[in-house]
C-alpha cells in the first residue's frame, strides 16, 4: 500500500512538471513568429519593442559616444532589443561591451540612433 502511494506521489510531481515545463515558454519562444530586424555574424537581433509594438517610455538612452555623435535608442528599449545565435541569447549592451558589434555598426543596421553631439564647452 505505501507503494502505492510512493509511486502516486511521484507521478503526480512528474505530471506538475511537466506542466510547469509546459507553461513556461523558453527563450527563443519569444521570438517566434518574427524575422529578425537584422542578421550580424551569426546572430539575429530582435527589436521586441518595434517588432511587437509594445509601448516604451519616451526618453534617449544613450548607448555610447565619440568625438562626433552620441549613439543612442530612441526609447528606453535597450533590455528589449536581443541577439540570439544557436548558442546564446544576450541583450544588445551585452553585445556591444563584448565587442559584438561595433556602435557604429549598430548605427547602419538601425538598432540605435545617432546625433552630433554638441559642444560641452
Amino acid at each position: 500500500m505505501e507503494k502505492k502511494i510512493l509511486y502516486g506521489v511521484i507521478i503526480f510531481l512528474i505530471s506538475i512538471l511537466v506542466l510547469i515545463l509546459s507553461i513556461v515558454p523558453a527563450n527563443n519562444q519569444m521570438f517566434m513568429g518574427l524575422q529578425p530586424k537584422a542578421i550580424y555574424k551569426g546572430y539575429k537581433i530582435y527589436d521586441i519593442v518595434e517588432q511587437k509594438g509594445l509601448a516604451c517610455a519616451e526618453a534617449i538612452e544613450i548607448l555610447d559616444r565619440d568625438n562626433v555623435y552620441d549613439y543612442y535608442f530612441n526609447c528606453l528599449k535597450s533590455d528589449r532589443i536581443y541577439f540570439v545565435s544557436d548558442n546564446e541569447v544576450i541583450k544588445v549592451r551585452e553585445a556591444y561591451n563584448k565587442g559584438i558589434i561595433t556602435k557604429e555598426k549598430l548605427y547602419e543596421l538601425g538598432i540605435v540612433d545617432r546625433m552630433v553631439r554638441l559642444n560641452e564647452e
